[in-house]
């Protein structure tokens, strides 16, 4: 009962905020509603269209629309979210019940992984394919009968079935799979059964790997970066967020002293042939590159895996009363993050219903620009408002150059008459400071690394787009270039009508 009490108090702010304050989360909707039919829409035609294709990162796509036949399109994705979230939570119990054919409080701890940077920044597919690698991977150790062919079958669909979801959820699932194999072996090992394991774990793997060799499409490329000095920071805060890019430090560093406290004094013990497979992940967490295959973010995956699992495999040996309050004290800390989950995303909320109702006065069809005025915005977060400008394309059928169109990664492309002003990859999608316009605008490219290797879509873009969102938050707002003509002022954000000069020719 308590892993299901902390799934629906997990799960409130999903349902009290609108628009919730994931920076991806806006673009995602943008997508739904494209694939629901606008990208049909005479204006946005001219911008989008939709390309169907063998991708591993089709979870929201193929779901969220099916969903928005029933439900209006922000309640599809509420329950697209919730249902990942509740595959966090209870994931973690039954890969405890599958390792010791019971519940102990263990998983409850698990539970407050479930908000961690991946889900905040709004990574839809990735935590959904990860939740259900929790859910198949507790099945897998508690099928008796995965050795029979047509059990192997099951799984090897299924793995599939996640790879479509996500690349990188479909190798956590295998990797778990693997170590668990291997770290099953009894003593002696005899090489007959470490064949007969391994070719389990091949079978299963195999249609997933001959799907990413045949069928994935080719695009979304790129060099793996590491940068760990740069990354430790990021890396240790991803396991567990309250709001977005507020890590929980102190919960965190609570967490991890008393499970090393308690594997010390013997109160709490991991399952034996777990222990390998946690290695691995505590590994790749401190490893993992930074960019891989033109995804971003990829050292932020495994943090809070690692912590679901180290809780969901280990067995407390409290005294009853101490388990009570251990109990006790988790569900508190669940409820306390959920509600400050609430607030800020209300917070949020407001601010993108304010830009909504602004943009409503503009015309269809327009292309909008997001610009961030960072010396206004100053040590705040600006990515919760990198995507604001994809509301447009919901509510004004608008173009923006940062929708996620990125070849081999996304089934919505640019149409060719404004695919090179689009952005083209990862690499390319945040938006430029406002210091950037003058250079931007005169197609200076050469004294600005970033401009010749993220906003290069971006140069004259005076003679390409029609509105410029500027974002300065509560700072004192810095001076735009000439080009800019005011047409809205709001509270965090202003509205520019983007004047055409002779560098652009006859429109």
């Amino acid at each position: 009962m308590g892993l299901f009490a902390c799934t629906v108090v997990l799960e409130i702010p999903i349902w009290l905020a609108r628009m919730p304050a994931m920076p991806d989360y806006p673009a995602h909707l943008a997508t739904f509603y494209l694939l629901h039919g606008g990208a049909k829409l005479p204006t946005l035609a001219q911008f989008y269209r939709v390309q169907w294709a063998f991708v591993p990162n089709l979870a929201a796509e193929i779901v969220v629309p099916v969903l928005s036949s029933v439900f209006d399109l922000g309640g599809a994705t509420s329950i697209f979210l919730s249902v990942t979230l509740a595959l966090w939570v209870l994931g973690a119990g039954a890969v405890q019940w599958a390792l010791y054919r019971r519940l102990g409080p263990a998983p409850l701890f698990a539970s407050v992984f479930a908000y961690n940077a991946n889900f905040m920044w709004g990574f839809f597919n990735y935590c959904l394919g990860t939740g259900l690698a929790l859910v198949v991977f507790a099945g897998w150790v508690a099928d008796e009968n995965r050795r029979k062919h047509l059990h192997l079958a099951g799984f090897a669909a299924t793995v599939l079935a996640i790879y479509f979801c996500h690349l990188f959820a479909a190798a956590i699932l295998l990797l778990l799979i693997a170590s668990y194999e291997i770290s099953s072996l009894k003593r002696p090992i005899f090489p007959r059964e470490v064949l007969h394991r391994a070719g389990r774990v091949g079978a299963i793997a195999a249609p997933a790997i001959l799907a990413f060799l045949f069928l994935k499409p080719a695009g979304g490329g790129g060099p793996i970066t590491f940068n760990l000095l740069d990354t430790v920071e990021d890396r240790l805060g991803a396991a567990v967020q309250f709001p977005f890019d507020r890590p929980a430090w102190l919960l965190l560093a609570a967490l991890t002293a008393f499970f090393a406290i308690g594997l010390w004094r013997r109160k709490i013990f991991l399952h034996p042939h777990m222990r390998f497979g946690l290695v691995l992940l505590a590994l790749g967490s401190a490893f993992a590159p930074e960019w891989a295959m033109g995804g971003w973010g990829v050292d932020l995956r495994l943090p809070a895996v690692l912590g679901t699992l180290a809780f969901a495999c280990a067995d407390f040996r409290f005294q009853p009363r101490m388990t009570a309050a251990l109990a006790a004290a988790v569900v508190l800390v669940v409820a306390w993050q959920a509600a400050a989950l609430s607030g800020n995303w209300h917070y949020y909320d407001r601010r993108y219903t304010e830009f909504r109702t602004a943009i409503g006065r503009i015309a269809p069809g327009l292309k909008i620009v997001t610009v961030l005025d960072g010396d206004a915005i100053g040590l705040a977060s600006d990515q919760p408002y990198w995507h604001m400008a994809e509301y447009a394309i919901i509510d004004r059928a608008a173009f923006t150059p940062l929708l996620f169109t990125t070849r081999g990664q996304h089934v919505i492309r640019l149409q060719p008459a404004v695919a090179p002003i689009g952005a083209n990859s990862a690499q390319e999608g945040s938006p430029p400071d406002i210091s950037e316009l003058d250079d931007l605008a005169a197609g200076n490219w050469s004294d600005d690394k970033d401009i010749r290797e993220v906003f290069p879509y971006l140069l004259r873009f005076q003679c390409h787009y029609d509105i410029a969102v500027v974002v300065h938050l509560g700072g004192h707002r810095s001076k735009v270039p000439d080009m800019l003509r005011l047409e809205h002022a709001g509270s965090f954000f202003s509205l520019y009508r983007i004047a055409r000069d002779e560098a652009c020719g006859a429109r």
